[in-house]
C-alpha cells in the first residue's frame, strides 16, 4: 500500500498539490491519499469601527460567532475539495480520505507523519512574496527539516503533472547512490530521463572523477535512463534553475543535508531557497543521520 499525506490550506493551490498526489497514487497497485487541513482560530479584521465597542458579553458572543463561522467555512471547503477529487478519481483501488484537525500545522503535520507513516508528503508552495501571510511559507520549509519522509513541494504557479525529465542535484554525498535508487523506484511508472547534475565554481578533474565514480556505481542497477552533467556556476540555485529552464526539466530532486552541514552545497539554506523559488515541483529526500 502506497500512502501519501497532503496538508492543504484550502486555497486554489491545494487542488494542484492534491492532483499531483493522485498522479503518483494512481501509479501504485493500491494507494491511500489523506488530505489534511489544520484549522486555527482567527478573527478577520473588522470592516468598520466600533464592531467590538459594545459590552464585553456582546463582544464575546460576536467573537464566538465569527470563530464558529470560520470553522464551518473551513470544513465546508475541505469537503468541497474532497468531493471534487473523488469526482475526478477513476481508480477503484485508490482510497481517498480527509482529516480536519485543530492546531498549528507545524506541530500537527510531523505528528501525522509519525502516525500515518506516508511514503510521500505533498505540499503546495506559494513563493517568497507571500511568506508573511501564507500557511505554506516558512511552515513548509520548517516541516521539510523536521520530517524524514520524501517531501514533494508543488509551486502555486505550476501547471501539469508531466514527469519526463527529472533533475537530481548531487554533491557527491555517500548517500547519493541510495537516494537515486529510491528516486528511480518512485518514478519507475513514469519512465523519465534523470539528469544527475553537480554544480561547481570552475569544475575540477576531481569533480569529473567523482561524477564518473557515481556513474559506474549506478550503471549496473539503473532502472531508467540517467545522464551525468557538471555545471559551472558560483550560485548553485541559479545554476540549477537555469538548467531546469533550458532543459525543460519537469521536477528537481535532491537530498537535504543536516542543519549542521553548512559546508555542503545542498544544505538546508539552499533547500529552502529552492522551495521558495523553484518553478517546478521539488522532491526532497533526507540524509539518514547527521555526520
Amino acid at each position: 500500500m502506497f500512502k501519501i499525506l497532503v496538508p492543504v490550506d484550502l486555497t486554489d493551490s491545494a487542488y494542484k498539490a492534491c492532483n499531483f498526489a493522485l498522479t503518483f497514487a494512481n501509479q501504485a497497485p493500491e494507494a491511500t491519499v489523506v488530505i489534511l487541513h489544520c484549522y486555527q482560530d482567527y478573527l478577520e479584521e473588522p470592516n468598520g469601527e466600533g464592531m467590538f465597542s459594545e459590552s464585553n458579553a456582546t463582544s464575546e458572543i460576536i467573537t464566538d460567532h465569527v470563530l464558529r463561522r470560520n470553522q464551518t467555512d473551513a470544513q465546508e471547503k475541505l469537503d468541497e475539495l474532497y468531493q471534487s477529487l473523488k469526482a475526478v478519481n477513476k481508480n477503484p483501488y485508490l482510497q481517498l480520505e480527509r482529516v480536519f484537525m485543530y492546531g498549528m500545522p507545524e506541530d500537527l503535520v510531523p505528528e501525522e507523519v509519525q502516525r500515518f507513516k506516508p511514503d510521500l508528503l505533498v505540499m503546495a508552495t506559494k513563493g517568497e512574496s507571500n511568506l508573511a501571510r501564507t500557511f505554506f511559507g516558512t511552515i513548509s520549509t520548517n516541516i521539510a527539516q523536521d520530517v524524514k519522509v520524501p517531501m514533494l513541494t508543488v509551486p502555486e504557479t505550476y501547471e501539469g503533472t508531466t514527469l519526463k525529465r527529472v533533475l537530481y542535484a548531487t554533491d557527491f554525498d555517500k548517500e547519493d547512490a541510495q537516494t537515486l535508487e529510491a528516486l528511480q523506484q518512485l518514478l519507475l511508472p513514469f519512465s523519465p530521463v534523470i539528469e544527475c547534475v553537480h554544480v561547481a565554481d570552475e569544475p575540477t578533474r576531481s569533480d569529473n572523477k567523482k561524477l564518473e565514480a557515481l556513474r559506474s556505481k549506478l550503471q549496473q542497477t539503473a532502472k531508467t535512463n540517467i545522464s551525468y552533467t557538471l555545471l559551472d556556476g558560483d550560485d548553485v540555485a541559479d545554476a540549477l534553475q537555469k538548467f531546469v529552464s533550458e532543459q525543460a526539466i519537469d521536477m528537481v530532486a535532491l537530498t537535504s543535508r543536516s542543519r549542521t552541514l553548512l559546508g555542503s552545497l545542498l544544505n538546508p539554506s539552499l533547500t529552502k531557497r529552492l522551495m521558495l523559488e523553484s518553478q517546478v515541483p521539488l522532491l526532497i529526500f533526507h540524509a539518514s543521520a547527521d555526520e
